[in-house]
């Protein structure tokens, strides 16, 4: 993904298959990498255009489950 920003995030690793559904549902947001499978670790490219949404996102994720956003 050109000029994407690269978001790294926190969950358990149980999590991980569940919150690369989440952004594969919504459509051209992001594409979700796994960075550290056993520390739940992951990368999610985000076109600058979906920052907000991404952010949208990231905010219900983690109200619903450990889902933390540790930096761009």
């Amino acid at each position: 993904m050109m000029d994407s920003l690269p978001f790294r995030v926190k969950t358990e690793k149980r999590h991980i298959a569940y919150v690369n559904f989440l952004f594969e549902a919504y459509d051209g947001i992001g594409v979700v990498r796994t960075a550290d499978p056993e520390d739940g670790v992951l990368e999610i490219l985000v076109a600058p255009d979906y920052e907000d949404d991404f952010r949208r996102i990231a905010k219900a994720i983690g109200e619903e489950l450990p889902f933390v956003v540790m930096g761009q």
